[in-house]
């Protein structure tokens, strides 16, 4: 059986206020945090990098990602929808 291999979790060497152009330098993108909650087993699953496939326990929702977009598999029972973004993401320079 083939292991999934080891994902690094941006969260370990960013906050959520680390600035856009930090997270340039870094590869992260604008979520901090992509997750949510299947409202069939309560199972609160994150996607900890870009391509890090996560389902809940029961296989009602998975969730993929990480910090550059926000993927949403099944869910035919339902999710709460936890994710969060940078401090920053949605301010305009003035």
């Amino acid at each position: 059986m083939a292991t999934k291999p080891e994902v690094i979790d941006y969260q370990a060497f960013t906050a959520k206020d680390t600035p856009k152009a930090e997270r340039n330098d870094l590869g992260v993108g604008d979520i901090w945090s992509n997750s949510v909650k299947c409202l069939a087993c309560g199972d609160t699953i994150r996607s900890c990098n870009r391509h890090d496939f996560v389902w809940c326990t029961c296989k009602n929702i998975a969730v993929d990602g990480g910090s550059w977009y926000l993927k949403r598999t099944g869910g035919i029972q339902g999710y709460e929808e936890l994710s969060e973004a940078y401090n920053d993401v949605g301010e305009t320079d003035e």
